[in-house]
C-alpha cells in the first residue's frame, strides 16, 4: 500500500453554523476545508476574547464527548470564558493522516482568531492524533493524551 503524501495539506474556506443536538452545550462551528466540512462545537463567550484554547479529539469512532460520555462537554463549557474549547467531530473517524489534519483544521482556526496558547487533548486513539499533529503548529504548547 502506497500514501500519497502529496495531498498532505488542509485549509478552511469557509465557515458556517450548525445546530447541535439538545445534549449538548456549545455552539455548532462547521470549518469547512479543501479535505470537506469538519463538525465542531466551540465553547467560548464572544464578550471575552482569549488567547488560550484548547481542542479535544476523541477516539477512533469520533463524536465530540470524549471519555465517560460528557467529559469533554462539561470541560470545555467549564473553561469558558477564559479559555475557549473547540470539540472535534473526525471527517473520517480511524483514518490517522485525516484526523491529524482535521486537528491541524482546528489549531489553524484558533490561530486565526487570535490564539496563541492552545493544549491538544485526546481520549485513547486521539492520544496519537494530538501527538502528531501538534509539531506541526506553532499555537500548540501542550499535548494531553488520556486513556481509559
Amino acid at each position: 500500500m502506497t500514501e500519497d503524501f502529496d495531498d498532505i495539506s488542509i485549509g478552511i474556506t469557509g465557515l458556517s453554523e450548525w445546530d447541535v443536538e439538545e445534549d449538548q452545550l456549545g455552539r455548532g462551528l462547521l470549518l469547512i476545508t479543501n479535505r470537506g466540512s469538519i463538525r465542531t462545537i466551540i465553547h467560548h463567550d464572544p464578550a471575552s476574547p482569549t488567547h488560550r484554547g484548547v481542542v479535544w479529539v476523541g477516539g477512533a469512532r469520533g463524536g465530540f464527548d470524549g471519555p465517560a460520555g460528557t467529559m469533554y462537554k462539561l470541560l470545555g463549557d467549564s473553561l469558558s470564558p477564559g479559555i475557549t474549547s473547540l470539540r472535534v467531530d473526525y471527517r473520517q473517524p480511524n483514518v490517522l493522516v485525516e484526523c491529524v489534519m482535521d486537528t491541524l483544521a482546528a489549531l489553524s482556526f484558533l490561530s486565526g482568531t487570535g490564539h496563541t496558547d492552545v493544549v491538544l487533548i485526546g481520549h485513547s486513539f486521539g492520544g496519537a492524533v494530538v501527538i502528531k499533529a501538534a509539531p506541526y503548529s506553532e499555537i500548540a504548547k501542550g499535548v494531553v493524551a488520556l486513556s481509559s
